[in-house]
């Protein structure tokens, strides 16, 4: 197998694209007393621990964002694999059942529901931006050909959004979704769960 250069670099990280219905995602506002990213829509997910398997994390971030049990979830394959500077992010479609809206204050301050329909049907808005190296003070230009001159290429990338009912879905998580809605993943997951139970 080959290896990547910078995979030593890289931190793994797994996301649960939770349904709590055959036909609704179900997402969460990070607290605010977080301190990455408060206040911010996005689905369970979190670091890969050491020893870990990507698809263990999921279950393990459902179990402690949403307090659930783990025979209240059904994880299937990974839709995609997304990768965002030095993050390896594994994303998971799941269905949970007998959800009754439980969720850990400590990481969760509010969760709810769209119709998977509303992307479908709603592409996001998007947004380019242009990315330009910030060097330190005491970065070296005299060891390059050109020093300051040199011709740096800055990065573009583009920030979705999704706007539903007031709230404003955007990001990496805005990214998962288009994904997910637009490449063919089979979301009939009440082949693949009891949604009554």
């Amino acid at each position: 197998m080959t290896k990547i250069i910078t995979e030593a670099d890289q931190r793994h990280y797994s996301i649960a694209i939770p349904f709590i219905d055959e036909e609704n995602l179900l997402f969460q506002i990070r607290s605010d007393k977080l301190s990455r990213q408060p206040g911010d829509i996005c689905f369970p997910g979190g670091a890969v621990e050491k020893g870990e398997s990507p698809e263990r994390a999921a279950i393990r971030e459902l179990t402690e964002e949403l307090l659930l049990r783990e025979d209240q979830i059904v994880l299937q394959e990974a839709a995609c694999l997304l990768i965002s500077g030095s993050a390896v992010i594994h994303c998971f479609p799941c269905c949970i059942n007998g959800y009754k809206g439980s969720f850990n204050s400590g990481e969760v301050s509010e969760v709810f529901h769209v119709p998977v329909t509303f992307f479908e049907k709603t592409p996001p808005m998007i947004y380019e931006v242009d990315w330009k190296p910030v060097f330190p003070e005491d970065f070296p230009f005299d060891k390059i050909h050109g020093g300051r001159n040199y011709g740096w290429r800055p990065h573009k990338s583009q920030i979705r959004f999704y706007e539903y009912g007031g709230r404003v879905i955007w990001g990496m998580t805005a990214k998962i979704i288009e994904n997910y809605v637009t490449n063919g993943s089979e979301r009939k997951l009440s082949n693949h769960c009891d949604l009554d139970v």
